[in-house]
């Protein structure tokens, strides 16, 4: 039975260009097939505890909530282009504007301007004539130092710069062709994601995650010889390529990552300064990464009970996951368990951490958007950008932005396709919510 209703709703959405994954927490939920599904009374428990004891009458639903929703944003998909027409947007979006012009020099700092431009609100602006710099500098500053770090459990170098710049190396794992088959989080990090994901935030006006390039490096002569003994002492050779498995939490000898020759490329991210400290908090959307299903899944007004705590009174933060949420979808990130923000007061949800990107263009996971479709609410000027988007907009514009990259092509065609894709469905989700609750009820002004 339920392969049946997978089978259909699977050729209904690929005559649309639309993929969908069933995995264990879509598939299976309406036979409770290996999942361990909690009593209505444990589940309540839980949604008490989050919403201080305030929720009431909480009712399980019998299938997942993500199965539903796909059923609903199929049906709406064929009126986006009807809705979200030009005259929907309510401002005029320059695109241009964030065009990559590598011109002289300029004789001014750049560590300490791109240190300057951090705020509660943004890692980086929309557009400067010194960002092209700053990434010029990024691909080809020398390095004094190159060490371990424990910052995540994937494999990553920490770079030290001149002028006392720290900068976060991830190497390329993958070709660019390379399809990660699986979970939404399987695989290792995508060097080609963290840089595709900087530039993507940009076109969104998503202004708030950290700085990233491509470089090439050279293992022999770029950092062997200023690499700390933990470092070197996992370097190796595999026939004529330089290799190293580095020190993380699921770094192995057995696992190393190998140049070609000696050269190797990966993404830099500039690192934040220091005297901006973070706080990482746990994802209400998170994943369950068990048998088990997470809350979300099983609870269509999951999302009036997390609305009802403490920390999301605010309606901002709940703003700013809805936007990620949006994000994570159209770079296919499924990993996204915590998230971070600065300790400044009215800082915003940040972009940290894109790696678990741009794995499979074949494949959208739903499931992503649901504090989207579960809360019905998002800024008018974000879907405003998302409408300015679609028909092909997006993709234009990232390749653009991409092709001054050292690395370039960053994606390949069906990346960029898989983006047209899914700004589709996310608008279509949007629509769905509007015909349910009204324009006024979610779109929302002045946060």
């Amino acid at each position: 039975m339920i392969e049946k209703i997978a089978k259909r709703y699977k050729c209904i959405l690929a005559g649309l260009g639309v993929v969908v994954i069933f995995n264990l927490h879509l598939l299976y939920s309406l036979a409770y097939d290996g999942k361990k599904i909690p009593q209505n009374e444990e589940v309540h428990k839980k949604l008490q505890a989050v919403g201080n004891g305030q929720y009431e009458n909480s009712a399980l639903y019998m299938q997942n909530t993500s199965f539903q929703a796909m059923k609903n944003i199929e049906a709406t998909l064929s009126r986006v282009s009807l809705f979200f027409t030009q005259k929907y947007s309510t401002t005029y979006h320059n695109f241009s504007t964030l065009l990559i012009n590598r011109s002289l020099p300029p004789r001014v700092n750049l560590w300490q301007a791109a240190a300057n431009w951090v705020t509660p609100t943004q890692i980086a602006p929309k557009s400067s004539t010194l960002l092209p710099h700053v990434l010029r500098a990024l691909e080809t500053g020398k390095i004094l130092s190159a060490n371990i770090t424990s910052k995540g459990s994937q494999l990553k170098l920490l770079l030290m710069y001149e002028k006392g710049q720290k900068v976060l190396f991830k190497p390329k794992w993958y070709e660019r062709d390379k399809v990660i088959l699986g979970k939404p989080y399987a695989g290792k990090d995508r060097h080609n994601g963290e840089i595709a994901a900087f530039h993507l935030a940009r076109l969104l006006g998503l202004n708030r995650a950290p700085i990233v390039s491509g470089r090439i490096v050279n293992l022999k002569e770029d950092i062997l010889p200023v690499a700390t003994y933990d470092l070197s002492r996992t370097f190796y050779k595999n026939g004529s390529n330089t290799c190293f498995y580095g020190v993380c939490l699921y770094c192995k000898p057995t696992d190393g990552v190998c140049a070609d020759g000696a050269l190797l490329e990966g993404s830099v991210t500039l690192w934040l300064p220091e005297h901006w400290k973070l706080v990482r908090l746990r994802h209400p959307w998170q994943r369950s990464y068990t048998s088990s299903f997470a809350t979300w899944e099983l609870y269509t007004d999951y999302c009036s009970v997390i609305r009802k705590s403490k920390m999301y009174k605010d309606e901002d933060k709940i703003l700013d996951l809805i936007e990620i949420s949006v994000f994570d979808f159209l770079i296919g990130n499924g990993d996204r368990h915590h998230y971070e923000m600065f300790e400044a007061k009215g800082s915003k949800a940040l972009l940290i951490d894109n790696g678990k990107s741009f794995g499979n263009p074949h494949v959208d996971f739903i499931d992503t958007l649901a504090p989207l479709y579960q809360c019905c609410r998002i800024r008018e000027e974000f879907v405003s950008v998302l409408a300015s988007l679609r028909d092909g907009q997006l993709s234009n514009w990232l390749e653009v932005l991409l092709s001054s990259s050292p690395l370039s092509p960053v994606l390949t065609k069906e990346h960029f396709e898989a983006l047209d894709r899914r700004v589709n469905i996310v608008l279509a989700a949007i629509l769905y919510c509007i015909n349910e609750k009204g324009e006024e009820e979610v779109l929302v002004t002045g946060l």
